[in-house]
């Protein structure tokens, strides 16, 4: 029976469904809180044009060296439509990942399989569970992005080339570019297509090859050198990422640190059972060592079966190398954030799955015969499915998240960094004597990591030991001289023991480190305005307001400034700034919007915000007060009358709320009077 290229589609796309619906049900994690949650660059399309000459992480105040525009561009079409609902984004990626499942069986047909192996290829590469992290995690948005304008890069220039489509030869130009934007790995693809032109038996380095790929590689010029001069966000490094701790590592050492990651990404593509984020792979410190000499016998065996296997298909050569090629900017030859990655094997994959599906056609069919190599394909398509499905749980949430990585990182040197991120886990759940646990953990494997000096005094002031919490910030100061939130918070421990004195001067200290230091400007704010030193006070958050352009406190702090002194049109000003830029989650917020609307005579404004306060916390007497008392005003007294009834449900004993009732109840029969007397 002949099943139609459709009918397989449907069904790529119908199992991509099935299997990652699971991630639905899952919340934002780990960095989905700074590229999400807490970026107000996605929440407001009048930061479009600035995405494109961003960093990645610039809205949420974090540094780092990713430019990634189109992955920021995603974010922002998501946050329109879902606001902050994780179900949304996780639909976004899961629906991203059936398309690319599906342009990967495009990609097999367009390379000469046939339709049926092409399904097979797209299935395994669909539901491999050393790909699924890429779905499950909506900040790796990025690698899904890229692999679908790769993917549809590579499948337009081989429309050009067989139907000398000019059109079709734009569009893989364009997407080309788009797969650039959206992850720098992407600059593999010119190898891809003279990959391609190579099985087609083409001349790769003629004159008419090279012309037809002379626009991507100008292309790749231009995003190099714009990513190495005016796109570079390093901080005085070179190159496109920063490279922490693999930069530390001689070029050598890190070649042959290569023989030993190859082999794991290669079984974790075959037997995937120990799948976790923050990999530690032990860099190599001698060619000689036992684990690095089975890994170079290993694919030096490899290598001459795959040579063995190409002379009867050119194809094994091709997915041999697509593997290779894609996998390369990863395996720190230049270096990059980490040693080693699951999810860089997105990409990668496809090549794997090729040399697979062509073994499956070539050595299994020929030996077992069709049913018994269909019963082997679904048996691995089941494996892989079942171990997907189940990858989803260590999603749902960053605790389970690094929890899964303690499991298999117990003994790496890096875990201290697991502990000190499942402290902040527990901190921002409210739990913060966990935190304080993991704090200390932390702080035993690493003494010297200052971080966690910082994090355990943080932890320790939410629980009422300031005293204690002013000991770990001086260590973390001691451990790392330059430390401005350490100096902040400092600032904020002293502030609340009443020495105002010593939190001034350590604010002074974080702002000669640092002059636009945002946290250090606010503090000043807030010391000048307890000390009624309103002018100050002012300058502080206008300057931290500049200096976070999209924080909302600076001008909620201003606004409570200007209400104190009853310039009550510039409250407001500050106010609707501050609910612009995303105070919208505060409703002690809203009662003060309120009342300076209520000064600007805009009572409807005024009935809204506390509304929306209520909203938000409806066991408020004094907002239920407040609008009895705007209901009252304007003789709307069975409204009025409803709020008072609630406000006293929830606080019997204010007798404010019993006078209102009572001149509401005078107010009342007087208007039942004049409307009689009528």
């Amino acid at each position: 029976m002949h099943i139609r290229s459709r009918t397989y589609i449907l069904l790529i796309l119908l199992i991509v469904v099935v299997v990652f619906s699971g991630s639905l049900r899952n919340g934002f994690v780990w960095d989905d809180k700074f590229l999400v949650e807490k970026n107000p660059y996605i929440k407001d399309m009048g930061y479009l044009p600035g995405v494109f000459g961003a960093q990645l992480y610039q809205g949420s105040g974090m540094h780092s060296d990713y430019y990634r525009p189109m992955q920021s561009l995603s974010y922002m079409v998501d946050y329109f439509f879902w606001k902050l609902k994780p179900f949304g984004y996780h639909l976004t990626s899961l629906l991203m990942h059936a398309v690319n499942s599906t342009l990967v069986y495009l990609v097999l047909m367009a390379v000469s399989f046939s339709s049926g192996l092409a399904f097979l290829g797209a299935i395994f590469f669909a539901i491999a569970p050393a790909n699924s992290g890429i779905t499950y995690y909506i900040a790796a948005r990025a690698d899904l992005l890229m692999a679908c304008f790769l993917f549809l890069s590579f499948l337009f220039f081989s429309k050009y080339f067989n139907n000398k489509s000019r059109v079709a030869y734009i569009i893989s130009i364009m997407a080309f570019a788009l797969s650039l934007l959206s992850r720098e790995v992407a600059i593999m693809l010119p190898a891809l297509l003279m990959l391609d032109l190579h099985r087609r038996r083409e001349k790769v380095f003629c004159r008419r090859t090279l012309k037809l790929l002379f626009p991507y590689l100008v292309i790749l010029v231009i995003y190099a050198v714009g990513r190495f001069s005016i796109l570079n966000f390093s901080e005085g490094s070179s190159g496109f990422i920063n490279p922490g701790f693999p930069a530390s590592i001689p070029l050598w050492k890190r070649v042959l640190t290569d023989f030993k990651i190859v082999p794991v990404y290669l079984r974790l593509l075959l037997f995937p059972h120990d799948l976790h984020m923050e990999w530690y792979i032990k860099p190599v410190e001698s060619i000689f060592q036992a684990n690095v000499i089975y890994s170079i016998i290993l694919l030096s065996f490899l290598v001459f079966a795959i040579k063995a296997l190409a002379r009867k298909s050119r194809l094994v050569f091709f997915g041999a190398m697509w593997f290779l090629l894609c996998l390369l900017p990863v395996l720190n030859i230049y270096p990059i954030s980490v040693l080693f990655g699951d999810g860089w094997l997105y990409v990668p994959s496809v090549g794997f799955f090729i040399m697979l599906c062509v073994f499956f056609r070539d050595r299994i069919v020929p030996k077992a015969g069709k049913k018994i190599t269909v019963i082997l394909a679904v048996c691995f398509i089941f494996y892989s499915a079942l171990l997907t499905m189940n990858y989803s749980k260590m999603w749902k949430d960053t605790g389970s998240l690094l929890h899964n990585i303690v499991k298999y990182e117990e003994k790496s040197s890096f875990v201290y960094l697991t502990y000190v991120n499942l402290g902040g886990v527990h901190y921002d759940k409210g739990e913060y004597e966990k935190a304080i646990e993991y704090d200390k953990k932390a702080i035993k494997l690493n003494p010297k990591y200052a971080e966690a000096y910082c994090n355990l005094a943080v932890a320790y002031m939410e629980t009422g030991r300031p005293i204690k919490a002013i000991g770990h910030f001086k260590r973390a100061i001691r451990l790392k001289k330059d430390y401005v939130s350490a100096y902040c918070f400092l600032s904020q421990a002293y502030s609340e023991i009443g020495l105002n004195d010593r939190a001034v001067e350590f604010s002074k200290m974080a702002l000669e480190l640092k002059p636009d230091s945002y946290d250090a400007l606010c503090n000043m704010g807030y010391l000048c305005s307890d000390k009624g030193e309103t002018d100050k006070a002012k300058f502080f958050y206008e300057k931290a307001s500049m200096s976070k352009k999209e924080a909302s406190a600076p001008h909620f702090s201003l606004g409570n400034l200007y209400m104190r002194n009853n310039e009550f049109k510039k409250a407001l000003r500050e106010y609707e700034e501050a609910l612009r830029l995303g105070m919208d989650e505060d409703h002690q917020f809203y009662n003060e919007l309120s009342v300076a609307y209520i000064k600007n005579n805009k009572y409807s404004e005024a009935e809204e915000m506390l509304l929306r306060s209520l909203a938000l916390n409806s066991e408020q007497p004094g907002a239920r007060n407040d609008l009895g008392n705007l209901y009252a005003m304007f003789g709307h007294f069975d409204l009025a009358f409803d709020e008072y009834k609630k406000a006293l449900e929830l606080d019997p004993e204010d007798k404010g709320i019993l006078a209102n009732v009572i001149r509401t109840k005078s107010d009342w029969k007087t208007f039942l009077v004049k409307h009689n007397d009528r």
